[in-house]
């Protein structure tokens, strides 16, 4: 897909004692995305690039240049366009982010006074990008247990990647298949699976008897570029798993993972965010499905991911959404078929399921990039016991 065209927005600083800087507000970086309407002194009008998207979302992500001394209000002219914890902010190139405000906010603009002309950037959450998934990585590609590879590659020639995690001497007796970013936007899940891979890794169990592939990307172009992702025309990335795909990275794994799954297949999972703030969408959340069987399976692992909870995110009894519940009805799949009602069809599975990671609170509890690690890390410990209890 062709990138929008990103405008760089230049204005020259009124002030004397700033004259001669350029204040700069841009978004053409890794997942950058906001459209500026107006700018009057001080004041900047703007909405999020919905570029593909049909009907509205809410992802955004800019930086701000040459700005020091400088007070500015940034006003969005469209609604929900912030989490319950307001605006995330950046100063080192988007490799930390933390919440600007600290508490519940659900006004429609933020102001924030500069202390550098450096690179600020300002997004809903925490984006998450290939850079930094690389540098995640690195570091484990040289243990025995580690292969990355390619799924298959985008229309603009980047890599969809594999990762795998399985014993050396192939003595596998379960294999678990884990997916992110079929929606662009819904960055939380990329930290989840660096808390997956560190606890896998460190679990002797779990890395001599299962093989574990992770795609961490589905829609990588869509990362990258700053899309919403969620309900792209003519559908997304998640309804395209029927029989005519029209992306090439679910066509390629609906035709790989069969072949892979060797009968072992026991846990398919596919990681998500939800809504950006409100009932339901600030709880981690599982979505659970019409299939009896597979539900009654969703269930056992909630009450087991509840009573292996270690981390700073606790799961509530809110944890699951039984079918027909809120938005959890046959209305919102009608644009195709999902992943996980995929996986449902695939020989000896036995557990598809979806999970939404809030972007900004959980049960009242703020979200940071190492809690979110922390609760990966918990999915881990779940999986170990599921298994196990087959």
């Amino acid at each position: 897909m062709k990138k929008t065209l990103i405008i760089t927005f230049v204005i020259s600083f009124l002030a004397a004692k700033t004259a001669g800087q350029k204040l700069k507000i841009y978004s053409d970086f890794p997942s950058g995305n906001i459209s500026v309407e107006r700018i009057s002194n001080d004041t900047i009008w703007m909405h999020p690039d919905l570029r593909d998207t049909e009907g509205d979302w809410f992802y955004w992500c800019f930086a701000v240049k040459q700005a020091k001394g400088k007070s500015l209000t940034f006003v969005f002219t469209k609604p929900n366009v912030f989490t319950a914890m307001g605006q995330a902010i950046s100063k080192d190139q988007g490799s930390t982010w933390h919440w600007i405000n600290g508490e519940i906010e659900y006004s429609e603009a933020f102001s924030f006074t500069f202390d550098t002309d450096d690179d600020v950037r300002f997004s809903m959450g925490m984006p998450y990008v290939q850079k930094d998934f690389d540098n995640f990585i690195k570091p484990f590609l040289e243990s025995d247990y580690v292969t990355l590879n390619s799924l298959t590659k985008t229309k603009t020639g980047k890599e969809i990647e594999r990762l795998f995690i399985k014993p050396p001497n192939d003595n596998v007796k379960y294999k678990v298949l884990i997916t992110a970013r079929h929606h662009a936007c819904e960055m939380m899940a990329n930290y989840e699976i660096e808390g997956l891979v560190k606890e896998i890794l460190n679990d002797n169990w779990l890395k001599n008897n299962v093989e574990f592939c992770f795609i961490p990307f589905i829609d990588k172009d869509g990362v990258e570029n700053g899309d919403q992702g969620k309900n792209r025309k003519p559908h997304d990335q998640n309804r395209d798993y029927g029989e005519r795909s029209i992306y090439g990275s679910t066509k390629a794994l609906k035709e790989w993972v069969p072949q892979w799954a060797e009968n072992k297949l026991a846990i398919a999972m596919d990681l998500h965010c939800p809504w950006i703030k409100g009932d339901y969408h600030e709880n981690i959340l599982v979505v659970g499905t019409e299939n009896e069987r597979i539900a009654e399976q969703q269930k056992l692992f909630c009450k087991i991911l509840k009573s292996t909870n270690k981390g700073e995110l606790k799961v509530s009894n809110k944890i699951y959404m039984p079918f027909g519940i809120d938005w959890n009805t046959s209305a919102s799949y009608t644009a195709g078929v999902s992943f996980k009602t995929w996986a449902s069809t695939l020989e000896g599975v036995k557990l598809p399921i979806s999970f939404e990671f809030p972007y900004g609170t959980n049960e009242g509890q703020i979200i940071t990039q190492q809690n979110a690690r922390d609760f990966g890390a918990d999915l881990a410990i779940a999986i170990k016991k599921y298994l196990k209890q087959l």
